[in-house]
């Protein structure tokens, strides 16, 4: 807020011996305390960044030079930072302005712009690597008071772990002027007094290992330059929009004798509720309330919802809002990538200033992959690693230079290995069908298991040693690293930051080092990638995506922010097991109360300084997890949060599917389902079909299409137990081989049940190996029960007078001239027979399919409704019609057909002769020359009707995306067409 001079506290500005800047008097209401801040107040209802600028060039350009390189710029983001320099260099550019940058820093690296440590300070990695010695080398039973159970010495990683947890413990101690020794002094219980008595003890053993290594510790280092009187600069701090910093952060600033101001966006009536240094005051804070609107609050569902309510927000911005003029505010990472997906999908392009972890990028999965494939090594790591695209491309790479035939690819090679035989362990040995089946899985495996050689064995070396081998490792998948030769790709700039770390952890201190196994090498190196970034950068049209610190001090018009919502914002601060909210109230800490008034006075900036704002509130995260509306929605009467809280948790939203572009607004657009390759005469598509084929194609034409024209087919590489037709084929395959063995017709039920239970062994043993998981041993013994129970139907099927006249019985059109011929054209037909029986006595026939439930053939084959009956598989018309084809020497009507059911149940297990009338077969015979006639006109329309265990849903978008459609189309008053 403007005012004019004569309303500002008249007083010194410069209180420092008698030194003043070059800067022009100030216009705005200034706050003097007893240090030498000065602290001015430029309003809320407009950015306080621009102001800032506007600050920043009124007091110091002089003609056409703008020099503000004695300044230190201080503010709370490194987005902050980089509107800052984009605002200067822009003004610069508009005035014609010869400008000399101030130094811009994020205020965590203000800290060590203030003091001169006695040595080089040391990196986070490091000060874990102290403490992780100095815990190793206490005895176990002192360590009793930290952790029940102490790790056993040659378990590096776990000691990194709890290295971590107290280093962190320290860190926040520190930043309160704290240490160990204070917090044992407030412990009401002996338990938590030998506790931080130790803590204290080892800490001294940890400034000791790092003052072997010639390092300091950097947050103990902030307290002596406070006690020693030891914080100084030269330049003239400016601290802009900094309004939450640590207790050990302004003792610093409160021991300097430089320049120091603080621009606060706040009107200067507002003066007490902020410190010298523009800081909140929490009391003051804690009673405010917001200017909120129940208009600017906005109820959505899971994650999702939410990001598709964020597509809508922006539609309706955009018609008073360019693309630059937007801003995405998010509370969790976690929503950011459901963002930017819908956005993409409206036509969005879209720019995340936080970036990416290098973790997160295919650096990041590489290693972790990598980290957890040598840890277990089994089929299932190598199966994630390889599909990893860098590796997918170096073993091609690989394959090709050997000159290996790979008519087949072998990515599908090993995921069908993998689907049909179960492997386990890469130690274990395959079945020989496996090996013989899949060949180039074999040759995939060589080549992961010789480029992870080294770090698989057992020697121990350095870090610093594993991190030169790493870069060598990472030269096989993407070659000599060339940083003159940047390019702009995430993967590029982070396989940087990869290299910039691994240089620095190869100049590791001989007393900080540990020899490790290269497997914890690799996941050491793993977990510090989670530490560093990389980012993108933005294009003119992209909508800029913040972070919660960010949005305070961002200054675009327009701003929609995902999940109000706890425990997002304001997030805890009082769940540390070592520092319970009792504690920290004891030592004044940091803790929820001062969060709280941080995150009021960030939202009071959102709603006073833009026209354009709306708030998500969400009712579950990406996990899935409940997410009530956060707190901050209480700082207003109390009438107004309860009707708020109450309308957000009951209103439910309607979606609406939107596509967006900037200059025609929001358009609703369905996903189209593919279309298929029908050439203009179908008839030669299909000229052959199995028995099973037609009961696809009754079930959905299009789905026929998908399976039987284009051979396409779920391949589940990923299962942990057989799938229902893989137990199928345990027990039909056991069944074969009995039915082809000496012992076919034996009639005593402990020989046949013995024979059986061999057979089964035998296939299981050919198939999966001795060595299975558990899940599919079990599943064996469920066959075996199953077939204790055939043998007791098999013999009395026997002393009936049947006889198994043959197994697994084949015709097809090449060998038998099996078909039939429809409107003078010949459709082949194929099929298998698990069972022909004959009985001698009478010369009577039966085929029987064997079938793993109890159903019988009637229920399978027809389909009652108000309609009367209907066919809705063919099996065993088909059989019929096939008979002559068979050698069977009967009339096809007189043959027996049915079902040997094997269920789970016992008195379900028997055989089920099907009971269809003449007629039935009749309509049967009619229904499959419809559907060779359907066939060969092109007829593959998808069906309306639900598909159970569909293979084609995320081709069709069924299921969850289905319903999400019908719902929008029935909000928008239309029908779904299909």
């Amino acid at each position: 807020m403007q005012l004019p001079l004569s309303n500002a506290v008249e007083a010194p500005l410069w209180g420092n011996a008698g030194r003043r800047p070059p800067w022009r008097r100030c216009t705005h209401t200034v706050k003097l305390f007893s240090t030498s801040c000065e602290t001015i107040f430029l309003g809320w209802d407009r950015p306080l960044l621009p102001q800032a600028v506007e600050q920043l060039r009124d007091r110091f350009v002089r003609a056409d030079q703008w020099n503000l390189g004695s300044l230190i710029c201080v503010l709370p983001t490194s987005h902050s930072v980089d509107r800052l320099g984009a605002l200067l260099g822009r003004t610069a550019r508009m005035l014609g302005l010869e400008l000399c940058l101030p130094e811009i820093i994020t205020v965590g690296s203000l800290p060590e712009q203030l003091y001169a440590a006695p040595r080089n300070l040391a990196l986070e990695f490091e000060q874990s690597l102290a403490w992780a010695q100095v815990l190793s080398a206490t005895h176990p039973d002192q360590l009793r008071v930290l952790i029940p159970q102490s790790p056993e010495p040659h378990r590096i990683g776990a000691w990194m772990e709890l290295a971590g947890t107290i280093r962190r413990l320290h860190e926040e101690l520190a930043a309160s002027q704290l240490t160990f020794a204070d917090v044992a002094e407030v412990s009401e219980t002996e338990a938590e007094q030998r506790r931080w008595k130790l803590l204290s003890g080892l800490f001294d053993k940890y400034l000791s290992q790092l003052a072997a290594a010639g390092l300091a510790d950097p947050h103990w280092e902030r307290q002596l330059a406070v006690l020693h009187n030891r914080c100084r600069t030269e330049k003239h701090l400016v601290l802009i929009g900094v309004s939450d910093m640590s207790d050990a952060l302004i003792q610093m600033l409160r021991s300097l004798e430089c320049d120091l101001t603080a621009m606060v966006a706040a009107p200067p009536e507002e003066f007490a509720r902020f410190d010298e240094f523009g800081c909140v005051d929490t009391p003051s804070w804690i009673a405010h309330e917001l200017p909120l609107r129940d208009d600017q609050l906005l109820a959505a569902g899971d994650v999702s919802d939410q990001a598709s309510c964020v597509a809508e927000t922006i539609a309706d911005f955009a018609q008073a809002h360019s693309a630059d003029e937007v801003t995405v505010g998010v509370t969790d990472e976690t929503q950011v990538g459901p963002v930017e997906i819908e956005l993409r999908g409206c036509g969005v392009s879209t720019h995340r200033h936080l970036g990416w972890t290098v973790a997160a990028t295919a650096i990041g999965r590489l290693l972790n992959l990598a980290a957890t494939h040598l840890q277990r090594q089994t089929w299932q790591t190598l199966a994630a690693m390889i599909r990893h695209a860098d590796v997918h491309a170096m073993i091609g790479r690989q394959l090709a230079d050997s000159q290996v035939a790979t008519e087949t690819d072998w990515l599908t090679e090993l995921d069908s290995l993998l689907a049909d035989h179960y492997p386990i362990r890469l130690a274990d040995p395959l079945p020989e069908v496996a090996i013989g089946r899949y060949p180039l899985a074999g040759q995939v495996k060589a080549i992961v298991d010789n480029w992870l050689a080294d770090f698989a064995a057992d020697d121990t070396k350095a870090i610093a040693q594993w991190s030169g081998s790493v870069l060598v490792w990472l030269q096989q998948v993407y070659g000599e690293f060339d940083r003159a030769d940047p390019k702009p790709t995430r993967t590029y700039r982070a396989l940087d930051s990869l290299h910039r770390l691994l240089r620095r952890f190869s100049e590791l201190n001989d007393h900080l080092d540990l020899p490790v196994s290269g497997t914890t090498a690799i996941e050491m190196i793993a977990s510090r990638l989670v530490d560093l970034r990389v980012a993108q950068t933005a294009g003119p049209e992209d909508v800029e995506i913040l972070g919660w610190l960010d949005l305070a001090l961002d200054d675009a018009p327009a701003l929609v922010v995902v999940g109000l919502n706890h425990p997002f914002v304001p997030a805890a601060v009082t769940s540390d097991p070592f520092l319970p909210g009792t504690i920290r109230s004891e030592l004044r800490m940091a803790d929820n109360r001062r969060r709280y008034a941080r995150d009021v006075y960030a939202l009071h900036l959102m709603l006073s300084s833009r026209t354009s704002i709306r708030f998500i509130v969400g009712r579950t995260a990406a996990d899935g997890s409940p997410t009530p509306p956060s707190r901050l929605l209480s700082a207003s009467r109390p009438a107004d949060s309860a009707r708020r809280v109450r309308r957000l948790l009951t209103r439910r939203r309607e979606p609406v599917s939107v596509h967006h572009r900037w200059d025609q607004g929001p358009q609703h657009a369905l996903i189209p389902i593919p279309g298929l390759p029908i050439p203009d005469q179908p008839g030669e598509l299909v000229t052959r079909m199995s028995v099973t084929a037609f009961r696809d194609y009754l079930m959905c034409p299009y789905r026929f299409f998908l399976r039987h024209v284009l051979k396409m087919r779920l391949l589940d590489d990923a299962a942990s137990e057989l799938a229902a037709n893989q137990f199928g084929d345990l027990v039909h395959n056991a069944l074969e081989l009995f039915g082809k063995s000496a012992d076919k017709n034996e009639s005593a039920v402990n020989k046949i049940e013995a024979s059986l239970i061999q057979h089964l062994h035998q296939y299981a043993a050919g198939q999966y190996g001795d060595c299975v998981s558990s899940a599919v041993r079990l599943q064996i013994t469920q066959a075996e029960r199953r077939l204790k129970v055939v043998a007791q139907r098999q013999a009395q099927h026997v002393d009936q007078g049947w006889q198994i006249y043959q197994c697994e019985a084949s015709a097809n059109p090449e060998e038998h001239g099996a078909g039939i011929d429809v409107d003078g054209k010949r459709m082949g037909l194929s099929g298998r027979f698990d069972r022909i029986d004959f009985h001698p006595a009478s010369g009577r026939w039966a085929i029987l399919d064997y079938k793993t439930h109890g159903h019988k053939p009637e229920k399978k084959h027809l389909k009652r409704s108000d309609d009367g009956e209907q066919w809705i598989d063919l099996q065993l018309p088909l059989y019929r019609l096939m008979i002559p084809f068979l050698g069977i020497d009967a009339p096809p009507e007189e043959v027996e057909l049915g079902y040997f059911n094997i269920s789970e149940k016992e008195e379900e297990t028997r055989i089920n002769i099907a009971e269809f009338s003449e007629q039935q077969m009749k309509d049967a015979e009619s229904l499959i020359r419809d559907c060779i006639r359907a066939i060969w006109a092109g007829k593959f329309e998808p069906t309306k009707d639900h598909v159970p265990f569909d293979d084609y849903a995320m081709i069709l978008q069924t299921g969850i995306a289905h319903r999400l459609l019908d719902s929008a189309d029935l909000a928008m008053g239309q029908e779904v067409e299909v």
